[in-house]
């Protein structure tokens, strides 16, 4: 993870702001690993950084008032949360993937119909039929 990342989860409030040794120097500990870790799981699993903030103030991050998370790290009540907010993201995801389908098929139709109307064109028009209808019909006689 880049520094550049780790400074913007920060501004966006998805981070504690760290600790500083004397000279400056931002100090990170284990939970702040642990954190980064849950914001890049949470944006592969699609959630908006809105989001991300949301679940990290349960029980990391205070909230946009500045009042202390709302839970204890772990407790059933910011477990409930955290699992309301999963399958929220969850139901959308389902709709965005049956749109998805949906879209998908329409488009699958739209092709076999071009590909069905190019095949009967291509029947009517082959060469040899250009060819035989060209030339001359002969009859033999015997």
């Amino acid at each position: 993870m880049s520094v550049q990342a780790i400074r913007f989860y920060e501004r966006r409030r998805l981070m504690r702001t760290p600790r500083r040794t004397p000279a400056g120097y931002r100090i990170y500990n284990e939970l702040d690993l642990e954190n980064v870790t849950v914001i890049k799981k949470m944006q592969r699993f699609g959630f908006k950084l809105v989001e991300i903030r949301r679940v990290m103030q349960l029980y990391i991050l205070p909230s946009d008032s500045g009042g202390a998370s709302p839970y204890q790290r772990g407790s059933h009540e910011c477990l409930r949360e955290a699992l309301k907010l999963g399958e929220k993201k969850l139901q959308s995801m389902n709709e965005e993937i049956r749109s998805a389908i949906q879209i998908r098929d329409e488009l699958m139709e739209a092709i076999g119909q071009i590909r069905a109307s190019l095949n009967a064109s291509t029947r009517q028009e082959t060469p040899s039929d250009h060819a035989e209808s060209s030339r001359p019909a002969t009859v033999t006689v015997s």
